[in-house]
């Protein structure tokens, strides 16, 4: 199968009905060959959500998203969130509305990473659905990459804590929590807490996502991880925190 639903439900975050997608195979030259999470609203097609705010269900209150615009099509104005939706989320949304993907059982969901590594959140943010999934999901996996945008991390010692501020990432660190953070050079990262990440261009992209595995929350004693503000959006990043 190219992938399974993990759960359908009601997101944690507004109550609307969202679904989470795992899909086996993935070409993403950054991340390497991990099984991939899609958390979708299951009504709405990413790009609508996007477009008229409702991609709030999915992703909280994240600054990324942008600002709902009025125009008939395309996505949020300003939106500074690195994932490209005609890429990955439209795609797997529409085979998921086809019926192209069979629900996956208990034993599959624990069974389905086993000695693979799995990216938590390709899009979305995992705090809108049940920590109890991501803990299944990992249970016999090799490792992980997660990030939450909450104001409260559900769980630290698997999601790194997102921070769009150095004044954000010092309160998490207080808190014991590993951030992963964008800056707009390299030169802003702080010594002694903070290491660039080594699947990024300026890092020479030295490593993948899937052979790091160092953002995998406060379960690894590593610094915290910085990138430098990348993608479509990289222009819009900084201008709404």
């Amino acid at each position: 199968m190219a992938g399974f639903i993990l759960w359908e439900g009601a997101s944690l975050y507004d109550g609307k009905p969202i679904v989470v997608i795992a899909t086996l195979d993935s070409r993403n030259a950054k991340t390497g060959s991990m099984i991939q999470t899609w958390i979708l609203a299951q009504d709405v097609n990413p790009i609508e959500a996007s477009r008229t705010g409702q991609d709030s269900s999915i992703c909280g209150n994240c600054p990324h998203m942008g600002k709902p615009s009025d125009k008939a099509t395309g996505w949020a104005k300003e939106r500074s969130c690195y994932v490209n939706l005609l890429h990955g989320p439209l795609g797997i949304w529409k085979a998921y509305r086809k019926g192209s993907y069979p629900k996956a059982t208990p034993a599959q969901i624990e069974s389905l990473a086993t000695d693979r590594m799995i990216r938590i959140g390709s899009y979305g943010d995992p705090a809108a659905v049940p920590v109890s999934i991501w803990q299944a999901l990992v249970r016999h996996a090799k490792g992980w990459t997660a990030y939450t945008h909450a104001s409260a991390n559900p769980l630290p010692n698997m999601l790194m804590t997102s921070a769009d501020t150095l004044v954000q990432a010092e309160s998490a660190w207080d808190r014991g929590e590993r951030t992963f953070r964008v800056v707009s050079s390299v030169q802003e990262l702080i010594r002694g807490k903070e290491s660039l990440c080594p699947a990024s261009k300026e890092a020479g992209q030295r490593s993948t996502c899937e052979s790091c595995r160092l953002c995998n929350g406060a379960l690894s004693k590593a610094k915290s991880i910085a990138i430098v503000a990348h993608g479509n959006g990289k222009k819009y990043v900084g201008a709404s925190l």
